[in-house]
């Protein structure tokens, strides 16, 4: 798209029209011959050809009207498409341990519903970058940064529970996150962050991982899973006369560190939501789904290329031969 930037300018236009209007006017009214140009300052004979005498006037008019063509800034606008400036980098840090197996969120347990819900959640940001950190007792890379929706929801649907120790090392989680997008040059970077315990393993502690987020500009979301009181727990062992396993419930108390979860993200400018069924968990994803659009959209970005050098170089360049013209014709005129 081009656009003039100043384009009050060619009201100069005008004086332009005026010059030649009364210039003609005075012609016709026998005032003699208009000049050959108003840079040389000279008079034609009737021996030289109209047509020639015309040419340093026009030149001169075509200049102008070059200059002020150049002074109302002629600009090309590339506008940047909104994928191309709006794309977010997000790691999902989803707790494995042994207690996200609780059966609270019927018909599945814990982490099977954050799985799907998860996936979901995955599915609809079509413009992002998805990672996916899984954590217990330690925390490891599951899926590395990337656009392929397929690989990262195939390799979601493989995580199990237990896979990474019973224990749970949230301040581990968020460092390796902050160590996935650290080294990202978009513009935003967001965690999410999903938990249903308190941090009892590893050496990071959660506050002082948040910091770092922090100092990287990483936007950290909160979620903690689990119903409020005492949830069923599956609890399997080998039945000692038949072999087989079997699985008894044993009712357990959440031990959920609310506290630590909101400070996290009231540090980062994220915000913490609590999860206490399938249903409100699945809300809080669209939520955050929402948040970050809303936030992060803004006027499209725009390149700007101004176009009044060659215009310019071309009125300088006639108006040159509007003098060499005039001269040259002087010369035969004095001849």
């Amino acid at each position: 798209m081009t656009r003039l930037a100043t384009p009050f300018f060619l009201a100069l236009l005008l004086l332009v029209l005026a010059r030649v209007f009364l210039l003609f006017r005075d012609r016709r009214a026998g005032f003699g011959d208009f000049g050959f140009s108003t840079l040389s300052l000279v008079s034609t004979k009737r021996t030289i050809r109209t047509e020639l005498a015309w040419l340093p006037f026009l030149l001169e008019c075509v200049a102008m009207f070059l200059v002020i063509y150049a002074l109302a800034r002629p600009q090309r606008v590339v506008r940047m498409a909104a994928n191309d400036r709006f794309g977010i980098d997000i790691v999902i840090a989803l707790d494995a341990s042994g207690s996200m197996a609780a059966e609270d969120f019927r018909p599945r347990n814990r982490f099977g519903v954050a799985k799907e819900l998860i996936g979901d959640f995955i599915a609809r940001r079509q413009d992002d970058r998805i990672g996916i950190v899984t954590f217990g007792v330690r925390a490891a890379t599951r899926v590395p940064i990337t656009f392929d929706r397929d690989v990262a929801q195939a390799i979601l649907n493989k995580a199990q529970v237990g896979e990474n120790g019973d224990g749970t090392a949230i301040g581990h989680a968020i460092a390796t996150s902050v160590n996935r997008l650290r080294t990202s040059k978009v513009r935003s970077r967001v965690i999410i962050l999903v938990t249903d315990g308190v941090n009892n393993a590893g050496s990071i502690d959660p506050v002082t991982a948040a910091s770092l987020a922090q100092h990287y500009g990483i936007r950290i979301y909160t979620i903690g899973v689990g119903s409020r009181g005492a949830v069923p727990m599956p609890i399997r062992r080998e039945n000692a006369f038949t072999g087989e396993i079997e699985t008894t419930y044993q009712l357990v108390r959440a031990d959920l560190d609310e506290e630590s979860l909101a400070e996290i993200a009231r540090r980062t400018g994220g915000a913490y939501f609590r999860a206490t069924d399938a249903r409100s968990m699945g809300d809080i994803l669209q939520r955050i789904n929402q948040l970050e659009k809303s936030r992060l959209n803004a006027p499209r970005n725009e390149k700007v290329d101004e176009l009044y050098v060659r215009p310019l170089a071309y009125a300088l360049a006639l108006l040159a031969l509007a003098l060499l013209a005039g001269e040259t014709l002087w010369e035969k005129v004095s001849a």
